[in-house]
């Protein structure tokens, strides 16, 4: 095993010489650098210090928030770049470090999944000798025809403009790699890929026939394409790429995730879309769910005639055009508007917003002046009998009101659910009041929406056993909670199935075993949504309050965001045994004070295979999983920002006492990352280090991410204008002026 500090010492050698003089460049009295007791800052031409990236003489540079050059690693969105000790950003260079060696591609981005010079740039950047991987560099499509490739399968485009791959399995990656000049098309027929990387421009991959991919990730404006004898769908989607243009997207998709200022074509169906950066998106097909996150603001989404979205949850300003349908708005901030063309059928909208658009349904005939106007019903209820008559009767835009405490039992409410009573959306406010349930029977739902809010939920009957769930929305079901205050001793929340989600937002919840959990024991359980803000999440455990608790776990394929909030347990707070979750700005407290005893103890499972549900070794926070292969089938990963980890186990590992505040166990088919994107230090233990990543680079001291959401400006990465061939970044926003980049600037 091996135990680290997550900030070491870090040294490295450019090999490659630098593409811009090491020194610093003295500009006019209005905008120059200044060194400060061997600090590098520039100070702009109006007297302000630049923060973020600036370009100036044809050197792109970062800062920190207080103005201070950095140098060495940078972790910005998906990428790792390396700023020599100048401050200059490489690029098309090898840089050694603690032993390893890897490669700087022209766009300053580090490259991984690659291959360079008889290396191969593995996930974690890492060159290893190509010979010695088990990926395969394409030369002859026919020789791998029915082939299984255990690692990546390479495919170069520049030479051979057209290749085929028929029958293929890659159990890697299927990278597709170029000059970013070359127009080549592939065509995969009948193959079994896990994922699809394009990176490099101007090439289309079309897929064909019974041919499976579960991930497509566009890192370049390339274009992947079904013909007429495809039969399937994608899972997931990942447009990455910074250039201009626009990616089109043809394949049908569960989840599509933007981070691109490329404009975006939908036009096949898609189940999710997440926006991540301000962007042009264009619906042509019906999309189920469109979100834009605080970090995409002034996004522009145009819904075009005769398609459907089914709900666009805005977390930023944006702009909604065109003339199709959106059947609701959430609209979570100021600055959300429509055009007066597009078709909305229910606009909701978050705390404390004073503008948001308006409902615009189509016109039915005949005249009117000044349009229609859409009322709500609100049902008052004061017992189990109206509630039961109100969730039978209320519409989207209706709210549910307790006029008094109120006591229901759990078995009608999941009744009228399983006997479709309830309608899609059902919003309950408690309106400062306590509403009691009674009785354990789980309240499962699927296609539907249950908000909770301003109020107590009390659900203190489900016995000894913490762990049987209170709300359970099943597939594409969602159930929110906001501004509630939930006491239960089962487990509060349980998603189950693609797309199901929970939010919690301004809570606070007491909860048995979970106060919010997954569970695995089905493929279709995968694809979960979870969101907590704001909030406050504890567990007691499930035998008397015996603390054997994990507060928030995620152990299937799916996304957890935890932000500004706090998690208490006492087993364990946190666990990503697979799964992707973002922590930021929150603090997570372990206590260590559960019942243990002989056989089950804080010692156990750190030199065994781990058990089912919170089995698993005592720590504040878990990543991965150690068990067979054919569960927990999905990668583990975790992203701490600006977070606090108080408590730890103390254990001993290897005949020596450590202490433990994340420990982490990957597999090889489903690794286990952590990233940690400022300088915070945590006492990690990686049980074992083939598998496991920590900053996707070993033990290095990770500067702070450019893009900090409290800084005044949007500052990112510089644009990637080129591949490793050509060495030259370009900006043809910019003029070459040393000012601070505001908005990432873009390529043509």
């Amino acid at each position: 095993m091996k135990s680290n500090k997550t900030k070491s010492a870090m040294t490295a050698l450019v090999i490659a010489a630098m593409l811009c003089s090491a020194a610093m460049p003295i500009r006019a009295a209005e905008a120059q650098w200044v060194n400060k007791n061997g600090t590098w800052s520039y100070v702009k031409e109006d007297g302000s210090i630049a923060k973020g990236w600036i370009k100036d003489n044809n050197c792109w540079y970062a800062f920190d928030d207080n103005g201070a050059m950095r140098t060495g690693w940078i972790a910005s969105n998906e990428h790792w770049y390396f700023m020599g000790e100048s401050g200059v950003m490489q690029a098309d260079a090898w840089v050694e470090d603690n032993g390893a060696r890897y490669y700087i591609k022209g766009t300053g981005v580090m490259a991984k999944d690659y291959v360079k010079d008889g290396y191969e740039l593995t996930e974690d950047g890492k060159a290893i000798p190509l010979a010695e991987s088990k990926s395969v560099v394409l030369t002859d499509p026919e020789a791998i025809e029915g082939e299984v490739i255990e690692g990546n399968l390479y495919v170069d485009v520049t030479t051979a403009k057209a290749l085929e791959l028929k029958g293929v399995t890659v159990k890697g990656k299927l990278v597709v790699i170029g000059d970013n000049k070359t127009a080549g098309k592939l065509t995969i027929t009948d193959s079994k890929i896990e994922s699809i990387s394009t990176q490099t421009r101007n090439t289309e991959v079309v897929l064909s026939g019974e041919t499976e991919v579960k991930t497509i990730v566009l890192e370049e404006t390339a274009a992947v394409t079904p013909d007429k004898n495809f039969k399937g769908e994608v899972e997931k989607i990942e447009v990455q790429s910074t250039t201009k243009g626009e990616i089109v997207i043809e394949v049908p998709a569960q989840e599509v995730s933007t981070r691109t200022y490329a404009s975006v074509d939908i036009q096949a169906p898609v189940e999710s879309l997440e926006v991540k950066t301000d962007t042009q998106i264009k619906v042509n097909a019906d999309v189920k769910n469109v979100v834009v996150t605080e970090s995409a603001k002034d996004t522009k989404v145009e819904v075009s005639k005769g398609n459907t979205v089914g709900t666009i949850t805005a977390d930023a300003p944006v702009k909604i055009e065109g003339s199709g349908t959106i059947n609701k708005v959430e609209a979570n901030v100021d600055g959300v508007e429509a055009g007066k063309d597009t078709v909305i059928k229910d606009v909701e909208t978050g705390k404390d917003v004073e503008k948001a658009p308006e409902v615009n349904k189509p016109s039915t005939g005949g005249s009117s002046s000044g349009g229609s106007t859409v009322t709500s019903t609100t049902y008052e209820v004061s017992d189990e009998a109206t509630l039961l008559d109100a969730l039978s009767k209320a519409a989207t835009r209706d709210t549910i009101k307790l006029k008094n405490n109120l006591t229901v039992s759990t078995n009608t409410i999941a009744l009228a659910y399983e006997n479709d009573q309830v309608k899609s959306t059902i919003t309950i406010d408690l309106n400062d009041k306590t509403l009691n349930l009674t009785g354990n029977t789980t309240i499962a739902y699927a296609n539907k929406t249950l908000i909770i809010k301003n109020g107590k939920i009390e659900a203190n009957d489900y016995g000894e056993d913490g762990t049987n769930a209170v709300f359970n929305p099943l597939k594409a079901a969602t159930v929110t909670l906001d501004n509630v205050e939930m006491a239960t001793n089962g487990s509060a929340l349980f998603p189950q199935g693609n797309a199901a989600s929970v939010t919690v937002n301004n809570s606070k919840i007491t909860a048995g075993v979970y106060a919010v959990g997954t569970n695995a024991g089905a493929d279709d359980n995968y694809g979960v949504q979870i969101t907590v803000t704001d909030s406050y999440l504890y567990s007691t455990g499930w035998k008397n309050n015996d603390k054997d608790d994990c507060t928030v776990m995620i152990n299937v394929g799916g996304d957890l965001t935890i932000k500004n909030s706090y998690i208490e347990g006492d087993r364990q707070a946190l666990v990503v045994r697979a799964g992707t979750a973002d922590v930021i700005n929150s603090t997570i407290v372990f206590t260590g004070n559960w019942g243990e005893s002989t056989s089950n103890n804080n010692n156990q499972f750190y030199g065994e295979a781990w058990g089912g549900g919170n089995n698993l070794p005592s720590a504040p926070v878990v990543i991965g999983s150690r068990s067979g292969a054919n569960v927990y089938k999905a990668a583990a990963s975790l992203t701490l920002t600006n977070c606090t980890i108080n408590g730890s186990n103390e254990v001993t590992i290897s005949g020596q006492p450590t202490n433990v505040q994340i420990y982490m166990y990957g597999r090889e088919a489903y690794k286990a990352t952590l990233t940690i994107t400022d300088q915070k230090s945590y006492d990690v233990v990686q049980g074992e280090t083939t598998y496991t990543t920590v900053n996707g680079l070993p033990e290095v001291n990770v500067p702070e991410d450019p893009k900090n959401e409290n800084t005044d400006s949007s500052t990112q990465e510089p644009i990637e204008g080129t591949d490793s061939t050509d060495t030259e970044t370009s900006d043809s926003n910019q003029s070459d002026n040393g000012t601070e980049q505001e908005i990432e600037p873009s390529v043509e």
